[in-house]
């Protein structure tokens, strides 16, 4: 099962190296409506806390900031908001869902939401 969400997607001017450290010097919006149909998971089947969660799959963070197979990344932030750097550090991208007011437990945005 998948979920259709929307999405901003930026990328970064980085300043720095690996011995001093990066830094973003400034960011660039690529996509302000990316539209991605992400994974659901269900959590706790069964139970009275059981809720479905959903998560974009490295394969869709990858084609989103067009980030090479051959690089390794790291992942942070929340549901809602993913920083992505390179296995080194090296800040490669944001992404954040405009659609959802949460992703565990998906919490669709409501008229009027912001």
């Amino acid at each position: 099962m998948s979920l259709n969400t929307v999405w901003e997607v930026w990328t970064y001017d980085v300043w720095g190296n690996s011995e001093e450290g990066y830094w973003v010097n400034d960011r660039s919006c690529i996509d302000r409506n990316m539209e991605l149909a992400i994974p659901v998971s269900t959590h706790n089947v069964g139970t009275p806390r059981q809720f479905s969660s959903a998560y974009p799959t490295d394969k869709q963070i990858r084609e989103a900031l067009d980030i090479k197979e051959d690089v390794k990344i790291e992942t942070g932030g929340d549901g809602l908001y993913i920083t992505v750097d390179s296995e080194d550090g090296y800040p490669l991208g944001e992404m954040t869902c405009i659609s959802h007011k949460s992703l565990s437990p998906i919490q669709k945005l409501a008229v009027g939401d912001a």
